[in-house]
């Protein structure tokens, strides 16, 4: 009988033990995620281990893939890296002095005063209002596995006038599914830990950030989310962008913990920026529909002796607005300016085209690059997004052709006007419409 019982206990032991490594291993995640914004799309691949998580994102429009995000949630920190460069950077999380009102909640009968921030150090900001408003509609759906709930959310941000961080007031209105995911209980981090680098951010001046929060409903770990931002003081100065999360794929897997560390072997930088990679080129030419062989036209060889009756033009790369892509755009006059009469090269200097026996200077330069809308500057307070992402830009350009020979002007041509598209588009519009006049008046 005791040999019976303890083969019973025996088994259920192993039982028990399976049951929980069949739940450690249930508890690790891979996700691959959309995100859109103004469209354009990127892709995501995350991965989700008890309270770490690792995000590895796809560039927009031709840039360069994100660095790799690991979220240490038990070490309240997130880690940056960047595998080509083998280089990380360390970002705590936020631990700005904030002051949270829970308007659902009943009143405490003693509540801790806030230790006051040390103003010999840092110089004294304004306060950000944060007022955060969460509805559960009560709504639910299975979504791989798991009950999801549907939640809106409501979060308006207004800025004092003497804070450092923002100057604008901010609405982002949520409207998502989530779901809770086992052990995973990062905390939440809020617009002002992830708008700092991408707003006004003064290292010698800190804000005082008060929220006030009311509603019952939580969010949780998103699968399904758009988010609207309303930017601007007042109907007249107001502008409003979209962007919106989707989940393609949604797996269980077991996942290698050092998945969720530092490498070996990289080294550490304090600068951020490190970790940028440079445009690629070659990409971005193709986002704008260069990707075909009858629309890139054929390589001009400089060295080569030039073809009898064609005018050679030496095309230097645009100046005036260093928020665009000047290469790119350098690339772009060059195959404008290629037709049955004319030649085009990329020149770096006017030597250079004498060098390569060019008849003509090109000299581009932009007085005015200005967004139709705030889109642009909305976008500049939310990181791994394209600042340029905005649907319209107002371009003033002129675009002069020189004789190479005796620096003579040949033909001047200026463009103005609102041509639609991201910052690097619709300049490509605007010299589009100046060369077409540059090659009639040739």
């Amino acid at each position: 009988m005791k040999i019976q019982s303890t083969s019973f206990f025996f088994a259920g032991t192993v039982l028990v033990l399976l049951s929980i490594v069949n739940t450690a291993d249930a508890q690790q995640y891979k996700l691959r995620q959309s995100t859109s914004v103004s469209g354009m799309k990127s892709e995501s691949t995350i991965y989700v281990k008890g309270m770490r998580k690792r995000t590895e994102g796809g560039g927009f429009m031709g840039a360069p893939a994100s660095p790799v995000t690991i979220e240490q949630c038990d070490l309240q920190r997130t880690i940056k890296i960047n595998d080509k460069k083998k280089l990380y950077y360390i970002e705590p999380f936020s631990k700005q002095e904030e002051e949270v009102i829970d308007e659902d909640a009943k009143p405490v009968a003693v509540k801790s005063k806030p230790v006051p921030a040390d103003k010999t150090k840092d110089k004294t900001g304004g306060v950000i209002y944060m007022y955060q408003s969460i509805t559960d509609t009560g709504e639910r759906k299975k979504m791989y596995g798991f009950t999801a709930r549907h939640v809106w959310s409501t979060q308006k941000i207004k800025p004092s006038a003497d804070a450092c961080m923002m100057k604008d007031s901010m609405v982002i209105k949520t409207d998502g599914w989530y779901i809770d995911l086992p052990q995973f209980n990062c905390p939440v981090r809020s617009y002002s830990g992830a708008a700092v680098k991408g707003g006004q951010y003064q290292p010698d001046c800190k804000d005082r950030f008060v929220t006030r929060r009311s509603g019952k409903g939580r969010m949780g770990f998103p699968l399904v989310e758009t988010k609207t931002m309303i930017m601007g003081n007042g109907a007249a100065k107001t502008s409003e962008f979209a962007t919106s999360l989707e989940t393609l794929e949604f797996s269980t897997m077991k996942l290698d913990s050092m998945l969720f560390e530092i490498p070996i072997g990289y080294q550490e930088t304090k600068n951020e920026e490190d970790l940028q990679e440079k445009m690629d080129v070659n990409a971005l030419m193709k986002q704008y529909g260069y990707d075909k062989a009858d629309k890139m036209p054929a390589a001009v060889d400089p060295d080569a002796p030039k073809k009898e009756g064609i005018t050679r033009i030496a095309v230097l790369a645009p100046t005036g607005d260093e928020s665009l892509q000047v290469e790119v755009l350098q690339k772009h006059l060059v195959g404008t300016l290629t037709s049955d009469k004319t030649e085009a090269i990329v020149v770096s200097s006017e030597e250079e085209a004498k060098n390569y026996s060019c008849d003509l200077l090109l000299t581009t330069t932009f007085t005015k690059v200005k967004q139709a809308s705030k889109v642009g500057s909305l976008l500049k307070a939310i990181k791994n997004t394209d600042p340029s992402a905005a649907s319209s830009f107002n371009i003033e350009t002129s675009l002069k052709l020189t004789s190479v020979a005796d620096g003579s002007k040949r033909a001047e041509e200026k463009v103005s006007g609102k041509f639609d598209g991201k910052a690097d588009e619709a300049a490509m519009k605007a010299l589009d419409k100046g060369c077409g006049q540059l090659l009639k008046e040739l």
